[in-house]
């Protein structure tokens, strides 16, 4: 018998992270934004081939992060759509690559695309992720830990394993349940919020010793410096991304 929906914590407070997708003739643009990270991406593409790329980071935790827009465009530009999501992801910023592999998978559609991720802040390692796509709930799961507790179909499998069982899903819940995955990873840095000094080493990093991106990975993690630049979306009554406008800030990039 499952638990009461009572017994897991709502949004908000918690995580709130949206992303943006803006298809259009000949060229996509992405942008993501939570409380620790704003990034930018703009692709152009012909005939399957990412032609051009260019990439901006507004705001994001570390000094060496701001490198890692020149980085991925360097490393995309000439690309196929297809071979973005086959990239190594702990050679970039993982925000900007998992925004990157949504833009190649959604570079052919014909309308945006906004979704919006909230975890509630967890209490007794339990809480609850929503994930909405242009407004409409698609996906709300109970976790204790990592553990999906609610609803049935997904009830005992474990997100940090998504990788093992999304196959058995179809393609588009498959993509929802991934980006949800990451934002249930990134929000438990919401404990650190107002916590982590600013000016701190890479290498005192307890990260740093897993080079899991591009902030973590030599040279970069010899110079990057904590900055902590942090906005709590959930109760300030602003939002990821509510200045953005696609067409003027895509083209400005």
């Amino acid at each position: 018998m499952s638990e009461p929906e009572s017994t897991y914590p709502q949004f908000p407070p918690g995580f709130w992270r949206r992303v943006v997708l803006h298809p259009d003739k000949g060229w996509i643009g992405g942008a993501i934004e939570d409380d620790m990270h704003h990034f930018r991406i703009r692709f152009d593409h012909s005939d399957g081939v990412i032609v051009a790329a260019r990439s901006s980071a507004l705001r994001h935790p570390w000094t060496g992060c701001g490198g890692a827009p020149g980085h991925i465009v360097e490393r995309l530009t000439g690309d196929s759509l297809a071979e973005v999501a086959g990239r190594d992801p702990k050679e970039h910023c993982t925000h900007l690559f998992d925004l990157a592999v949504l833009m190649a998978a959604h570079a052919g559609d014909t309308a945006p695309l906004v979704f919006d991720m909230r975890v509630a802040d967890a209490a007794d390692g339990r809480t609850t992720a929503t994930l909405h796509c242009n407004g409409e709930e698609r996906l709300r799961l109970n976790l204790d830990g990592t553990v999906i507790a609610a609803p049935e179909p997904y009830a005992g499998l474990d997100l940090k394993q998504v990788s093992r069982w999304k196959h058995d899903l179809d393609a588009e819940t498959a993509e929802l349940m991934v980006m949800l995955r990451r934002a249930v990873y990134v929000s438990s840095a919401r404990q650190y919020m107002g916590k982590m000094p600013a000016g701190m080493h890479g290498a005192q990093s307890p990260l740093a010793r897993h080079a899991p991106c591009y902030n973590y990975r030599a040279p970069v993690v010899e110079e990057t410096i904590s900055l902590y630049e942090t906005q709590d979306f959930s109760e300030s009554g602003l939002e990821p991304l509510e200045s953005l406008d696609p067409l003027r800030d895509f083209a400005a990039l």
